[in-house]
């Protein structure tokens, strides 16, 4: 499975992350396995993992919350085209 987190920012280049490795951390840390340059965000904010060929995010207890099309969620399926925020970075994923 190829999966991707599209940049979704106005006003900024497109970004393409490719996941190659699951599970993933994003967050502030340079030591994140993706990291992003958003002071909202916090150093370890979620995981991305795959159980059974779905996508789960799960929020590492981040200050600021993970937003799944606008929702905070705890713990969530994430489905082809869902937008994903992280602080005020936001990403469509593609998989």
């Amino acid at each position: 499975m190829r999966i991707e987190l599209v940049s979704r920012d106005r006003g900024s280049p497109q970004r393409r992350i490719v996941l190659d490795k699951l599970p993933v951390v994003i967050g502030r840390s340079p030591n994140a396995d993706v990291h992003l340059d958003d002071r909202w965000a916090s150093r370890t904010h979620c995981q991305i993992r795959e159980i059974d060929g779905t996508l789960i995010v799960k929020d590492l207890a981040s200050s600021n919350g993970t937003f799944v099309n606008r929702n905070p969620v705890s713990e969530v399926a994430l489905l082809p085209g869902d937008e994903l925020a992280i602080g005020i970075t936001r990403f469509e994923v593609h998989y």
